[in-house]
């Protein structure tokens, strides 16, 4: 009877101990985070309370919920100059991080996030969206103007439906890339077919490769803001054009790196993605929009040449009278 007596005097203290404990966890916790603001990080040499929670936790997130039971100091203006940055990004790697590595090894990096490995990488259409974006309004803020000077024998109308095509192609082509991404991934998954990737995982290659494509156009933007307007304009957009279109092709090859295909049939395969997804489609839109246009420029061209003929063949004024 009396170690019984011992046994409920044991586990009625226990219980009581159990209910106290995260007040007494959460108070010493708070008291030592406080602490720890004032007098630097200590060392994680035994487990910690987490304040969420008020699980042990031996490392440095709480497995419960996941919160950082080890860093939950005193909030301060460092600490929020920190965070935006990271709140933007949402990755510990940062976004860079993910585009500097799809862009240096696209095979080997977008395979690992197929498999699962997706922490330190940002998700690739948020990616794609951000960098799409950023492009856009950083190109709108610029003004590059993406056309030479003017020929004088191109009339007048020609010119101003050039220059609209110009502006309208340099202002939402960098979407019109995002829109064609279900495209992209449609031909990609006939043309990598031997990789065994999915229609959604080919949605994903799409994404990040795009992604990829647009943040190169927008680390080129300096280059043609310097050269905004100039004869040298057009050079330095066929050299983009061709950038992306070698990177895609590339890219799109090296997820069949694991397929034993010789470098030239996984070039070959990775060339169509591309070509059909975007090319192909740019052009149909192209030649779609040309043609709603063609009446109105061939009346204007009509009209502007009347004009000209009917200036050159007009007498010449009188002479004034000697005095």
């Amino acid at each position: 009877m009396l170690q019984i007596a011992f046994i409920q005097l044991d586990s009625s203290s226990s219980s009581m101990h159990s209910t106290t404990t995260p007040s007494i966890v959460l108070d010493s916790q708070l008291a030592r985070s406080v602490h720890e603001a004032a007098l630097g990080p200590a060392v994680h040499h035994v487990p910690a309370a987490c304040l969420n929670c008020s699980t042990l936790v031996p490392d440095r997130f709480c497995g419960h919920c996941g919160q950082d039971a080890h860093h939950t100091h005193r909030l301060t203006m460092g600490h929020m100059l920190h965070e935006i940055p990271h709140s933007i990004w949402h990755v510990d790697k940062g976004i860079l991080y993910s585009i500097w590595n799809i862009l240096i090894r696209p095979g080997s990096t977008i395979r690992s996030y197929l498999a699962g490995q997706r922490k330190y990488h940002f998700p690739p259409l948020s990616l794609l969206l951000l960098v799409t974006g950023s492009y856009a309004f950083i190109s709108a803020v610029l003004h590059i103007d993406m056309l030479p000077p003017r020929d004088p024998a191109i009339p007048e109308a020609v010119w101003q439906a050039q220059k609209s095509s110009v502006a309208f192609v340099a202002k939402y082509m960098s979407w019109v890339y995002v829109g064609l991404v279900p495209v992209i991934a449609a031909v990609a998954r006939l043309f990598l077919r031997r990789g065994g990737y999915n229609y959604a995982e080919c949605l994903v290659i799409a994404a990040f490769i795009t992604a990829v494509c647009n943040a190169l156009t927008l680390f080129s933007l300096p280059v043609s803001y310097l050269y905004s307007g100039t004869s040298y304009i057009t050079k330095v957009g066929a050299l983009m054009s061709l950038v992306s279109f070698g990177y895609a092709t590339w890219a799109y090859s090296a997820m069949l790196a694991h397929t034993g295909l010789s470098l030239a049939g996984r070039l070959i395969r990775g060339l169509f993605p591309f070509v059909l997804g975007i090319i192909v489609p740019s052009l149909l839109i192209g030649i779609v929009g040309a043609s709603l246009q063609l009446n109105t420029l061939k009346k204007e061209a009509e009209q502007q040449r009347l004009q000209t003929q009917h200036a050159t063949s007009a007498p010449a004024p009188a002479a004034a009278p000697k005095h």
